[in-house]
């Protein structure tokens, strides 16, 4: 799966994308400044938009007070068993 969106502070705006893989989740943020925030976990357990919860303070003491978290993308991947059977239940 794989994530993108913005952070929203009083003092800026934060880009970020996460991806989520069998085994681990990734953060990768870019702040006005030109720094960016990279965060790996391997635990699946997490959700995209759990991580960036998790990371608020984070971007919180580089934005300021934070007034959104706005989603503006979400890939959702597919195993190619599922192909398969989009494709199938198409053809029938």
């Amino acid at each position: 799966m794989f994530v993108r969106g913005k952070v929203v502070g009083k003092e800026g705006v934060a880009c970020f994308e996460v991806r989520k893989e069998k085994g681990s989740i990734t953060l990768r943020a870019e702040f006005p400044d030109g720094e960016q925030l990279d965060y790996s976990i391997d635990c699946s357990c997490l959700e995209p938009l759990e991580l960036v919860g998790l990371l608020l303070p984070a971007f919180e003491d580089r934005l300021g007070e934070i007034e959104g978290v706005f989603v503006e993308e979400v890939e959702e991947e597919r195993s190619v068993l599922g192909r398969i059977k989009e494709l199938l239940g198409k053809t029938f």
